[in-house]
């Protein structure tokens, strides 16, 4: 069933980012009004019945969408763009990841860092986003971040370890003027286990304590104790903020919007 909606709608766009943990939807139009909307999720239910009732009681759902752009949270994994061959997009997929076979994996091509991202979706979530939303676009919550770092690190002649924080999960970029040459996800639960992994790949991948850089991104389980942990250790240790990156409204900086969301909404991808 594709949503209705008046001329007005069809001039703003929908991002919608799906997670095990909640949902997040943004409407933003041309004239500046936006809203974002975080969405508690049912954790008995599944994906796409919780998508379901959140098509269904949300007004802003139900309009139609000049674009509308959806990020998927969830495993993923890289391939070097000149070895990326679409017909065995399911095979590598799920040979990383067997306990997800089923979904639909999806791609993004990521020209600016040469690199392709596999991910994949509930299918019945993609079914109901694709018949509810025919034009939606799909992306990897570690696309846009990706794309964004890579242009980012360009600034500065030194090699950087970017570490993205988010649902209980470390992304760990490492790019050397402006090229990626490590990626790395891995899940904690405990403040340590995060710092543990950032200093053992600090150290495995020979990166210098006084002269490289390392950024944190995204929602730190303790920021304080984070930052003052990793400066015993390494010497340039910044902490990105996303209202002086994307100049941000008051308003806006409040409502704690996720950074891969962000960055999708104010640089794109």
């Amino acid at each position: 069933m594709q949503v209705t909606g008046s001329n007005q709608n069809l001039y703003k766009s929908l991002s919608i980012r799906l997670c095990t943990d909640g949902f997040s939807f943004f409407v933003s139009s041309p004239e500046g009004t936006n809203t974002y909307i975080p969405y508690f999720i049912n954790p008995t239910i599944s994906l796409s019945a919780n998508l379901k009732e959140a098509i269904a009681q949300l007004p802003e759902l139900q309009e139609s969408y000049k674009k509308v752009q959806v990020l998927i949270t969830g495993p993923s994994s890289m391939v070097p763009f000149e070895l990326f061959e679409e017909e065995r997009i399911n095979d590598l997929y799920n040979f990383n990841f067997p306990h997800r076979k089923g979904g639909t994996v999806l791609y993004n091509i990521l020209p600016k860092s040469n690199t392709t991202i596999l991910f994949s979706l509930d299918k019945s979530a993609f079914q109901l986003i694709n018949e509810t939303y025919p034009h939606a676009k799909y992306y990897s919550v570690e696309s846009p971040v990706i794309e964004y770092l890579t242009e980012k690190s360009k600034l500065r002649e030194t090699q950087k370890l970017y570490v993205y924080f988010h649902e209980r999960t470390l992304n760990i970029y490492i790019f050397n003027n402006g090229k990626l040459y490590f990626a790395n996800n891995f899940t904690y639960t405990e403040l340590n286990d995060a710092i543990y992994f950032v200093l053992q790949i600090w150290k495995s991948q020979g990166l210098n304590q006084f002269t490289d850089e390392l950024h944190l991104m995204g929602v730190l389980p303790d920021e304080e104790s984070t930052r003052k942990e990793l400066r015993r250790y390494i010497k340039q240790v910044y902490q990105n903020n996303p209202v002086a990156e994307f100049g941000l409204k008051a308003e806006e900086a409040q409502l704690q919007i996720p950074y891969d969301l962000q960055i999708l909404i104010h640089r794109g991808i």
